[in-house]
């Protein structure tokens, strides 16, 4: 008896296990809706002085698509487009997700 009530332990914490897994394969990170994103500004002044560069800024977004908080995750090199990028993320607007998630955006700033 007490091998049968162990194997249909071990059995329900393996099903369980698989769930979760199937779960959070299912609940990607939250995209980008370009359209509710406006394109941050990038000044002449700043693009003659030579600031350019990538930019990664992770954002919490809540279940209802809006930015929560913000974070640099990969510098430019320049602290006022770091600044921007992350200010610009915070205007745009997420896909909802069912809970906060934090999700990856890339600012490429190039110098024409």
């Amino acid at each position: 008896m007490f091998s049968n009530k162990r194997y249909a332990a071990v059995a329900a914490s393996l099903l369980l296990c698989l769930a979760a897994r199937k779960a959070v394969a299912a609940d990607p990170s939250p995209k980008l809706d370009t359209r509710e994103c406006e394109k941050p500004d990038f000044p002449v002044r700043w693009q003659d002085e030579g600031d350019g560069g990538n930019v990664i800024v992770a954002f919490l977004v809540g279940a209802d698509g809006k930015v929560l908080e913000s974070k640099i995750v990969a510098s430019s090199g320049s602290p006022r487009l770091d600044r921007a990028s992350a200010k610009a993320g915070t205007q745009c607007k997420f896909q909802p997700v069912a809970t906060p998630t934090w999700s990856k955006v890339r600012y490429k700033w190039v110098v024409e």
